[in-house]
């Protein structure tokens, strides 16, 4: 159930960091097509693995991070759909070594190198017995460096679990606003193709235009293309594809967000310049 469950959401769920932003601070939820932010995709798996199986999920927190988690006698199963890992990651306590449980999953996005070989994504995972710790990392194939970068990295402590899932709105609306948020974006893994793409409008600068102009795009080489390129309009068309809308609702959505974000947030708030290099 839950290998189902999340080959399903990858594909059915994407990652948007506008959805919340609408739910709480808009006119309400997203169409479920359009998926959520990355606490809210793990908030689907658990629902969805509770609702044909009855086994409810932990849910254990790192900052503005939230994965479930499976426990039982033999060992624990983690589910975070945001790091895109492929299978369920199954922890097994006979395995330990050490002390601690390691593991390398295949991951999205499935990359290749100049030379035409496949890298695939990995997310590594360490559960340490003592404290009862997940660290959980996420390693992507850079083809303008040439090598692994990991891109994501957290560590789930049993002490950091949510009592409430969605947690109550005054605790959600300052973490849609903390620096890090400093783009919005509609991330894909395309049902057909299994290829990666995004669609983002940065946030940095109270003077950043908010059209489609300042959207740019991302392919499943981590490659950007700006708006008015034919990369970004095959991107574009793919991530709308994926969600099931026309490419014009997608940047609507975005450029909604952004509005919400600039009047809901304080007028000191410093966001980080969002990095339009190749990856």
């Amino acid at each position: 159930m839950q290998r189902s469950v999340l080959a399903d959401l990858l594909t059915s769920y994407p990652y948007n960091s506008a959805s919340q932003l609408h739910e709480y601070f808009g006119d309400g939820p997203l169409p479920t097509s359009y998926g959520a932010s990355c606490a809210w995709q793990s908030f689907e798996a658990g629902r969805l693995v509770a609702e044909h199986s009855g086994v409810e999920a932990e849910f254990r927190i790192d900052g503005r991070h939230v994965a479930a988690l499976y426990r039982d006698t033999d060992g624990i199963t983690v589910l975070d759909p945001y790091l895109l890992h492929r299978l369920p990651l199954r922890l097994e306590r006979a395995d330990a070594v050490d002390g601690a449980v390691s593991l390398t999953a295949d991951a999205y996005p499935l990359r290749s190198r100049a030379d035409g070989t496949p890298v695939p994504s990995k997310v590594r995972v360490r559960w340490r017995l003592d404290d009862d710790s997940v660290s959980l990392s996420y390693v992507r194939f850079s083809p303008r460096r040439g090598h692994n970068i990991v891109s994501r990295s957290f560590v789930m402590r049993p002490e950091q679990v949510l009592a409430q899932t969605p947690p109550p709105p005054h605790t959600v609306r300052p973490q849609l606003l903390h620096p890090e948020q400093h783009s919005v974006s509609v991330r894909v893994v395309h049902p057909g193709t299994q290829q990666l793409a995004e669609l983002v409008l940065p946030l940095a600068g109270r003077k950043l235009r908010l059209d489609t102009r300042s959207m740019i795009s991302k392919d499943n080489q981590g490659a950007v293309s700006r708006q008015g390129s034919r990369g970004f309009d095959r991107n574009r068309e793919m991530v709308a594809d994926a969600v099931g809308v026309p490419p014009q609702d997608v940047e609507g959505v975005l450029l909604k967000a952004a509005a919400l974000h600039h009047m809901a947030s304080p007028a000191d708030l410093e966001l980080a310049a969002y990095s339009l290099e190749d990856e």
